[in-house]
């Protein structure tokens, strides 16, 4: 029953009951010049509050994405301190091996830092791609012990069954292939990756910002280039085969002990800390089955964890929660077990 009542306020929030949220924010520069913002209660003192690391996912605005300082803002009024560092290469759109390397950085400079917290309780709390490199970083001998509750919504398990969903998904959101497009298209067609390169990006940028027609940049950029690379993209942004084609051909391009290595269900083995997982029910992104993934392993290694599925979200976007009543008990249950591991 404790964790309904942690995580009551949040779901108010979302639900439009709380309209007046009292919050402070500062910016801060971190070590290697990296931006970052904390949020906590107004009225508080933020060195008496339990901390939360909130690692923004792939937005070209980053930080200044509205929906994760929401969300920065929404934890924070639930009596946490909430800091949101950036991450430039995660801005940028691109998957890298030392993003969990940087993650981990910032979990040890964060945890350090009684600046922004009360230096004792410490969480962290990430989306899809962000929350599967966070769950690998925070296995980590040098952060394991560190942290008391991790969150992760949306997050993937295994790179080998990513790859194939988000490529069968292209047409209910496209997002995701334009970002790995936009990631391996030198490895896949390195004769057309100079031209494609900026197409893609754009392409996913035309995606996040919700540029269409005249204000689109993709299409503009796309007929600048040579008919063989015009005929790639129409083919993988039209031909459901042709994009089954490519998944196939991008697994191949890896040796799997690569693809393993990015993959948290092969890399979580020095976790300590309880998790809290929640997927969107019809995520189109990366698939429900990846939690559940985790949450078998969990199970079998007997690890404190929740596991819930919700109607109420998408890939980390949350739907009007008016219009989803049953999938709120799934977002009650672990936002407040994340909160309640965290504040114990």
């Amino acid at each position: 029953m404790r964790q309904y009542l942690l995580s009551f306020p949040l779901i108010s929030l979302y639900g439009g009951l709380i309209k007046n949220k009292k919050i402070q924010s500062e910016s801060l520069t971190l070590k290697n010049k990296r931006r970052a913002s904390v949020y906590w209660p107004a009225g508080k003192n933020r060195n008496k509050l339990p901390g939360i690391y909130l690692q923004h996912g792939m937005s070209i605005l980053g930080i200044d994405d509205q929906r994760i300082i929401d969300l920065a803002e929404n934890l924070a009024y639930c009596g946490f301190s909430v800091i949101l560092p950036e991450l430039v290469e995660v801005r940028g759109l691109l998957l890298k091996a030392e993003t969990v390397d940087h993650i981990e950085e910032l979990g040890i400079e964060l945890s350090d830092n009684q600046l922004w917290y009360d230096g004792k309780r410490f969480g962290y709390f990430s989306v899809s791609f962000s929350g599967g490199m966070g769950l690998i970083a925070f296995s980590r001998p040098k952060l394991a012990e560190r942290v008391s509750s991790i969150m992760a919504v949306g997050a993937y398990s295994d790179f080998l069954d990513t790859f194939p969903f988000v490529f069968e998904n292209y047409d209910v959101d496209n997002y995701g292939v334009l970002v790995l497009l936009y990631n391996l298209i030198n490895r896949l067609e390195p004769k057309l990756a100079s031209e494609l390169l900026p197409v893609f990006y754009e392409a996913a940028v035309d995606n996040a910002l919700l540029r269409t027609k005249e204000t689109a940049k993709a299409p503009v950029l796309l007929k600048k280039t040579k008919k063989v690379s015009q005929d790639f993209y129409h083919k993988v942004t039209t031909s459901t085969s042709f994009r089954e084609e490519v998944a196939k051909r991008m697994l191949a391009s890896y040796d799997t002990s690569i693809l393993k290595a990015f993959s948290p269900y092969h890399n979580i083995k020095g976790l300590k800390a309880p998790v809290s997982l929640l997927h969107g029910e019809t995520d189109p992104v990366i698939s429900p089955k990846e939690s559940e993934k985790l949450a078998d392993y969990f199970q079998e290694k007997n690890h404190k964890f929740i596991f819930r599925t919700s109607s109420a979200l998408v890939h980390g976007d949350q739907l009007p929660l008016h219009t989803q009543i049953a999938g709120i008990p799934a977002l009650l249950q672990t936002f407040g077990s994340f909160f309640k591991w965290l504040k114990n």
